[in-house]
């Protein structure tokens, strides 16, 4: 079987299905070197432990205009359908999978397209595992089975923020892969090394399950060319469908209505301060040294009955409220104008506690392992989204800590974003499964609670997760992340820790250009001010703000940084950690103060509100940066070190208005200087032409401004740039 026209040839084999040739030949690049093992798996339950994936009887074909139609009959009378197209740079392929029996078909993995080999000697593959994640050389680094084998979506911690993957050879070309999905249904996206090839493919199901039920793909997983100039261009093909989407159409953040506060004025997070004690001396010093209005994400201890890291959660409602905040703490937040949220284990509620009958009969029934296909196991005590009982505690709970407590914004832990959107209750308001059914749920939760609260308020009213996914921009104002610490931290990215270390993968910043301008922000870093964590602490933080995000300071599993030998105490935290004696470093304030400056100010436009650009192209030294994470439960330190650039670089142009500009930033994370060459053409730069450089970033002054020059209609502005040490160069273009 051959479908081919000016740009693409495919092949399938005649005798199974199994895609054996894809050529590009446009640029002559054949991309499968042999056949995969199987061209589906169609899985069963067969036990309450075991999955069993029936074996294929027959297999037959037809050819019409639109292309090919494929049908392969399995054990058990079912049948597995599938059409494939081409593109105009690729192929595509919707599916279905029909049940003739009383067999129950969880789930569907097709297709898969395997025998992808060694391309060149720089290949990559990434992900939009997490926010997103490259991986060198796959084959080398992942052994048969190894990869991202099961990415769950949509779920962020241990699956994918977007429906994009790609494996490509640098300078050459490669694949980008994508489901075209625009109603959030659950699947899988999976992209792996088997056979010692590499081997893509998507899995779906669980959405309405049962005896004889089909299980169907209403959209088209399209696989295109890439030309291997790196991860933004498979990014930027999946960003020219994803804007398009339902959860882009209320448009970007500087062209609508948003949270003035968060996206202009705050320029530093804290998260997991204690908000059952009085820590407004930590408040104050942070707020005045960092010259920057805070956000503040205060720790769980502010519950009616205890929410710990160590097991202990609310129930029903009256667990959850009256609140129990200090009233010191809260005082001084608002005294010097910073803003704050409560943490919130969101949907989760113990049985044993109030309201218990209620609580058991709306809780969340997550597969059991293997059932997960997921390197997470689920098993929380969670009410199920699409309950009366779950919407009525999570509106009524939130607007009353926002009454009670003035609270700013809400954010929700272990939530949507970071939950397999599965749930086998046959009593719910569902169908068995659930899929996209429990995502709207999540939506008109978080919708609902926002309205809410924003009553109560009196003004727009944020709220945020833990991690995000695409299909809850419209909802989402912010997120927490941790990936930014790579690779002293783990949670997120725990599964590619040892490539982390190694240097063999890294975290990209995809999600952000394909959304940033969409108007969630990110919290990242989970650092502290202390010397101790070592100076891989200024890469991360240029890091993050030139990403786009805000710096955060975490203080979830270990004690705030001394002031004059004093830390806080282990016993009166919600997680019992132990003494460090770490001293509070002003040093570190500092430099934080120059991004959080850059931020609120002459930044703003592009790192809160602006578009990201492809990365520029520099040349640097790489130098070795070290780093001591304690702050991951008590038996959890990462030491070590790791080479890394000096520099960190980014691009940016504006978005919304009339008029466009860009921002080019730079900082030089080492004690010594550095120098970059520059050449800027008009064609990256349309219509903008004045290069301006801003230095000296401070809350309490201008920003020093030098005109460089002009770049010509034709030809290119060549710029030499001297970076001192440990300091923002800003160059802005218009």
């Amino acid at each position: 079987m051959i479908l081919q026209n000016e740009r693409v040839l495919l092949e399938l084999a005649d005798n199974t299905g199994v895609f054996i040739r894809l050529l590009d030949k446009q640029s002559g690049m054949e991309f499968i070197q042999a056949a995969a093992e199987t061209p589906l798996r169609v899985n069963v339950q067969e036990n309450p432990r075991r999955m069993r994936t029936l074996k294929i009887q027959d297999f037959s074909y037809t050819a019409n205009t639109e292309g090919l139609s494929l049908c392969w009959k399995l054990e058990q009378n079912v049948t597995l359908k599938a059409r494939v197209c081409l593109l105009q740079d690729g192929f595509g392929v919707t599916s279905e999978a029909e049940c003739g029996g009383d067999v129950t078909v969880e789930t569907v993995e097709y297709p898969v397209i395997g025998g992808m080999g060694r391309w060149s000697d720089e290949c990559e593959m990434v992900h939009s595992f997490a926010t997103g994640l490259l991986v060198k050389n796959p084959l080398d680094n992942f052994a048969d089975g190894e990869g991202v084998r099961f990415a769950p979506y949509p779920e962020c911690f241990s699956g994918a923020s977007m429906q994009l993957y790609a494996y490509y050879a640098l300078d050459k070309g490669g694949l980008c892969f994508a489901s075209e999905d625009g109603e959030s249904h659950q699947k899988w996206l999976n992209l792996y090394r088997n056979c010692g090839a590499m081997e893509a493919s998507m899995m779906y199901g669980y959405e309405d399950i049962g005896e004889g039920k089909s299980v169907h793909a209403p959209y088209t997983f399209a696989v295109r060319f890439l030309g291997g100039k790196g991860w933004w261009e498979a990014a930027q093909m999946y960003k020219d469908w994803a804007v398009k989407q339902d959860w882009c159409a209320q448009g970007v953040a500087a062209e609508r209505e948003h949270c003035d506060w968060l996206m202009n004025d705050v320029g530093l997070f804290t998260f997991g301060i204690s908000a059952g004690r009085d820590r407004s001396e930590y408040i104050k010093k942070y707020h005045n040294d960092v010259g920057t209005s805070i956000f503040h994400v205060l720790g769980p201890d502010w519950t009616n009955t205890p929410q710990t890291f160590t097991g202990e959660c609310p129930g029903g409602l009256t667990d959850w409220v009256p609140t129990k905040f200090n009233a010191e703490t809260l005082s001084a937040i608002h005294e010097v104008g910073d803003y704050f949220a409560p943490f919130e284990f969101d949907m989760m509620a113990l049985p044993n506690k109030a309201e218990a009958e209620e609580v058991a009969a709306n809780r969340h029934v997550f597969p059991a392992p293997p059932f997960t296909y997921s390197c997470d196991k689920y098993e929380f005590h969670m009410l199920c989204p699409c309950q009366p009982y779950t919407h009525y505690i999570h509106v009524k709970r939130d607007e009353q800590i926002t009454r009670e407590a003035d609270a700013d914004a809400m954010y929700y832990d272990i939530s949507a974003s970071n939950l397999l959107h599965v749930c086998l209750s046959k009593d719910h308001d569902h169908p068995v499964g659930g899929g996209n059914v429990l995502t709207r749920a999540y939506k008109k939760l978080y919708r609902d609670t926002k309205d809410a609260c924003a009553k109560v308020k009196g003004r727009y009213f944020p709220v945020g997760t833990e991690m995000v996914n695409e299909v809850f921009l419209p909802e989402l104002d912010f997120y927490q992340s941790r990936a930014g610490g790579q690779p002293c931290s783990a949670l997120e990215m725990w599964p590619y820790k040892k490539l982390l270390d190694k240097g063999e993968a890294q975290l990209i910043p995809m999600f952000d250009f394909v959304y940033h301008e969409y108007g969630v922000v990110r919290m990242d870093g989970w650092g502290k001010l202390v010397e101790e964590i070592g100076d891989l602490f200024y890469d991360t933080v240029a890091k993050i703000y030139l990403w786009g995000g805000l710096y955060e300071l975490n203080y979830e599993y270990s004690p705030a940084e001394a002031f004059d030998g004093v830390e806080t105490r282990g016993d009166e935290h919600y997680y019992p950690f132990g003494e460090f004696g770490y001293e509070y470093s002003h040093g570190r304030a500092r430099y934080l103060r120059q991004f959080a400056a850059l931020r609120t100010g002459i930044g703003n436009r592009y790192l809160a509100y602006g578009r990201m650009l492809p990365p520029l192209s520099i040349n640097v030294s790489e130098r070795e940066k070290h780093y001591h994470h304690y702050n991951h439960g008590l038996k959890e330190i990462y030491s070590g070190a790791i080479n890394l650039p000096a520099v960190r670089a980014s691009r940016w142009e504006t978005c919304g208005g009339e008029s466009k500009s860009y921002a080019l930033f730079f900082v030089n994370t080492e004690l010594d200087e550095q120098a970059v060459t520059l050449s800027l053409s008009s064609v990256d730069y349309d219509g903008a032409s004045i290069v301006t450089q801003y230095v000296s970033f401070d809350p309490a002054c201008e920003p020093t401004k030098t005109t460089l020059g002009h770049i010509p209609k034709e030809g290119a502005l060549s710029l030499s740039i001297a970076l001192p040490t440990r300091k923002i160069i800003m160059l802005e273009i218009n």
